[in-house]
């Protein structure tokens, strides 16, 4: 098989090996471009997307991938990834955290072992400093964020289904009954926004909640978009990116949700 690398088209002897996807669809012909110059600072918008007069309209009326202006500095802008529970907004930091100019690197945790909570080393960290030392969020931002959000821990051995990381098999029948309850916490294997970069080689790499196997290894995303895993003891390099659900009366005060227009929001 072959696979692209760098803008250059190489071969690829194993399947084995851990590459990123990019989804190929074809749209209806009845969808209108509405907005847009159609290039990457200034991609298309589609008629359902453009939505006009939004001040006032609550957050979670948006869609997956529109932008928000939240946080502080360098990290001050997200993305929607989901309405996962009714009524509320998932949002990931678009890019790893960073502090004084440098991205903020850690762990997973201590104890290979150990899944995500709030007692493990990253978890530690997104529900404690990260949310009270004012440096990442304002008050008024953390108030905006909700109290607990269920974080699904399932296991994805090599070659399993990304499905796994929140369902017991790839029927999707029932959910793992491996989760964890916190306020902060990170993107699962092959979740929606996952793997996502502003540009090719740019960003830190960053720690996915998922694990590999029982025994500690963790995936993470690398600085290009791509899967991988690192047994714990190498891993004092990897980034961040939290990720957090807003509540239902998050509303929008301002903006269209693009890259150059995030939304600006506030407690209704």
């Amino acid at each position: 098989m072959v696979n692209i690398n760098n803008g250059a088209v190489r071969e690829r002897a194993s399947l084995r090996t851990y590459i990123s996807v990019r989804p190929s669809v074809n749209l209806r012909k009845e969808i209108k471009i509405v907005d847009g110059s159609g290039t990457g600072d200034n991609p298309y918008r589609l008629m359902g997307d453009n939505d006009s007069n939004l001040e006032g309209a609550k957050l979670n009326t948006r869609y997956s991938g529109e932008y928000i202006r939240f946080g502080t500095d360098d990290n001050n802008l997200y993305r929607i990834v989901s309405h996962e529970t009714e009524g509320l907004t998932k949002v990931v930091s678009y890019n790893a955290l960073k502090k004084d100019g440098n991205y903020v690197t850690m762990l997973f945790n201590n104890d290979s072992y150990i899944d995500y909570s709030t007692d493990t080393t990253i978890g530690s960290f997104l529900n404690g400093e990260f949310l009270t030392s004012g440096y990442y969020l304002t008050s008024d931002q953390v108030n905006m964020i909700e109290e607990n959000t269920t974080w699904y821990l399932g296991v994805v051995p090599s070659l399993g289904s990304y499905r796994l990381a929140k369902y017991k098999d790839i029927t999707m029948s029932s959910l793992t009954s491996k989760t964890t309850n916190a306020k902060i916490g990170l993107l699962r294997y092959g979740e929606l926004m996952a793997g996502q970069f502003h540009a090719l080689a740019s960003g830190k790499s960053n720690w996915l909640i998922t694990r590999y196997t029982y025994n500690g290894n963790a995936y993470y995303i690398g600085n290009r978009g791509g899967l991988g895993t690192y047994e714990n003891q190498w891993a004092t390099g990897v980034g961040v990116k939290p990720v957090f659900t807003l509540k239902e009366n998050v509303i929008i005060t301002g903006g269209d949700g693009t890259l150059q227009n995030p939304f600006t929001v506030d407690l209704q």
